[in-house]
């Protein structure tokens, strides 16, 4: 053996193993590490899922309609140990599903919780901020190989804020009929199913907000399918996006054109939804005097003036019986729905018209900022009766004329019309009515007007001082198709009844009635019809535009809200942005 030989064995042997400790103790760290980012991501889910869980489950507690108030209908706290119930305790009950607990795996695991209505949250820049929660999880967890380093122990602390907060609803439609919702095509000439537009030959809407619709069917050039939408002819449509949910599609036929190309493929979501689900319907108004109509007929000022109509329920009777007749109640000349004082009924103006409403040739009514309820109308040679009708060259009108013939934000409380029947929630009927055995069924919503007519009206206005605060979450609707008045079943709060395992059928009393009709019409060169709001009909309802001339219109800051939409021939959508859009409750991480 080599002099010397032994001594270097030695020597590597000695090395070995005294770098052994660095060796696993590197080795260690690399694992904890990896562990360490492990139970960092864990801790996080737990705290993001306590914070979004009580949030989300405060906002299904309130709905869309109430306002956060600590104590009374939300759980509010400095940050502390989570309760034993309510919703702070469901979102820590989501924290456990992710693997955190109050004092959890033998006291080395902690959650706090602490929540708020309205401000008090630093950082925060969410506007209408109005409740949040936050949630700090934390564990600590022995180190495994590291500790030969001095690394005994791994600390690991998560922060999670959820806030409820308003968002805005700002497309220009939302067309909501899935591939299994059906309508009666007056332009295709029978029953669809699954498309949520068609535009006939020069039809043209203009939609500044963009489209959502949410029907699967896929495009399909001739036409052995129905598709998502369908435009003929020489029709145009003009938006900015249209989104399509999964494979739904178009089918452009001649030389119509769609502006921006709809995309397609993407998955349910916010814009596939109705916007109303959760708010309920807009309540009846109470407490008003029945007004009855000898002959269903009133007569208003010919000469210049306009007589005034107080609140009340309105009801045709048989002339000299007092007997509700059912007939329409007939406006002639010119009228004013308001109680004749300075700041009309209080700045808020309540009507039922049972059996629906006539305005004659030539005649002028005026609408008070207000609530205007029509329940039910004798049915018409089968079919539904309707709701409002303007004659030929008649006007509708309230408080805030066209400038220049273009319609502008109201500064009273608005208007909203609501179609509906004798069943709607909270609608107390006339006495007389009770007694008669008439039936006042489902209506044709909307609006059908003679040649001539024209109509300004403007929806609710929440900055108005005057809405009742009951119809606040409703603003800035105009038009308001009962949600019984579709062949899909809503519940009370205003969200599709999927208590059958699917969404549940509901049978109407008078087929038909699901359509909303609106008539445009022009004036001057302009759009006769101005409607600043939104427009509303329910999933398995559609709303059909009508026209008598080519290039009738209907025009202004106005928002669709329906299962479908068919356009005339000629007829025109001139839409605009919403000045001052609903908003729903949504919650959200922040933080």
């Amino acid at each position: 053996m080599p002099a010397g030989s032994c001594p270097r064995r030695g020597q590597a042997l000695l090395l070995t193993v005294l770098s052994m400790p660095v060796v696993f103790g590197t080795l260690g760290l690399a694992i904890d590490l990896g562990w360490g980012y492990s139970l960092q991501r864990m801790t996080q889910s737990a705290a993001d899922s306590a914070a979004l869980g009580a949030a989300s489950k405060a906002l299904q507690d309130l709905g869309q309609n109430a306002t956060a108030q600590c104590g009374q209908n939300v759980q509010c706290q400095a940050l502390g140990p989570c309760p034993s119930s309510g919703n702070l305790s469901s979102g820590c009950l989501y924290a456990r599903q992710n693997g955190v607990t109050q004092s959890g795996m033998n006291g080395r695991q902690s959650l706090q919780v602490a929540a708020q209505a309205g401000a008090g949250l630093d950082g925060s820049n969410v506007p209408g901020l109005s409740y949040w929660v936050q949630a700090v999880a934390s564990q600590q967890s022995p180190q495994l190989f590291s500790a030969v380093l001095g690394n005994r122990n791994l600390n690991v602390t998560a922060k999670a804020t959820a806030a409820m907060f308003p968002v805005s609803v700002n497309a220009s439609m939302y067309l909501l009929n899935r591939s299994s919702d059906c309508f009666v095509s007056a332009l295709q000439i029978g029953v669809v199913c699954g498309e949520d537009f068609l535009s006939a030959i020069g039809a043209k809407v203009n939609a500044p907000g963009g489209i959502y619709m949410s029907s699967s069917n896929s495009s399909s050039t001739p036409l052995p399918n129905v598709a998502a939408a369908t435009i003929l002819g020489s029709a145009q449509v003009s938006a900015p996006f249209t989104d399509i949910m999964g494979p739904g599609g178009i089918n452009a036929l001649g030389i119509s054109a769609w502006s921006a190309s709809p995309k397609n493929g993407f998955q349910d979501g916010e814009g596939f939804r109705d916007p109303m689900r959760g708010k309920g319907q807009p309540p009846a108004p109470a407490g008003l005097p029945d007004v009855p109509v000898p002959g269903g007929v009133i007569t208003g000022n010919l000469l210049g003036g306009t007589k005034l109509l107080a609140p009340g329920n309105y009801y045709a009777t048989l002339p000299g019986l007092g007997t509700p007749s059912g007939l329409p109640i007939t406006i002639a000349g010119s009228v004013t729905f308001s109680d004749g004082a300075s700041n009309p009924c209080g700045g808020f103006c309540n009507y039922v018209f049972y059996g629906g409403l006539v305005t004659a040739s030539l005649s002028s009514v005026t609408f008070s900022p207000g609530r205007y309820v029509f329940a039910g109308a004798q049915p018409v040679s089968g079919g539904p009766g309707i709701g409002l009708t303007a004659g030929v060259n008649s006007k509708l009108q309230d408080g805030t004329p066209l400038d220049g013939g273009t319609i502008t934000q109201n500064t009273d409380a608005g208007e909203i019309f609501i179609f509906t029947d004798t069943n709607y929630s909270g609608l107390k009927l006339p006495q007389a009515i009770q007694n008669s055995g008439l039936s006042f069924p489902q209506v044709t919503a909307g609006v059908q007007g003679g040649l001539g007519y024209t109509a300004t009206l403007h929806g609710l206005n929440a900055s108005s001082a005057n809405l009742p605060a009951e119809l606040k979450p409703f603003a800035p609707v105009l038009f308001w198709q009962d949600q019984a008045n579709t062949t899909l079943k809503y519940s009370s709060n205003g969200a599709l009844d999927l208590s059958c395992g699917s969404v549940c059928a509901n049978v109407l009393q008078i087929p038909g009635s699901q359509q909303m009709i609106l008539e445009a019409s022009q004036s001057g060169g302009k759009a006769g019809v101005n409607f600043l709001g939104t427009i509303y009909a329910p999933r398995g309802a559609w709303i059909t535009v009508l026209g008598l001339l080519p290039g009738d219109t209907i025009a202004g800051p106005a928002q669709f809200i329906a299962g479908a939409l068919q356009m005339a021939i000629n007829t025109q959508l001139d839409l605009k942005p919403l000045p001052n859009p609903m908003n729903r409750m949504a919650v959200s991480l922040i933080q």
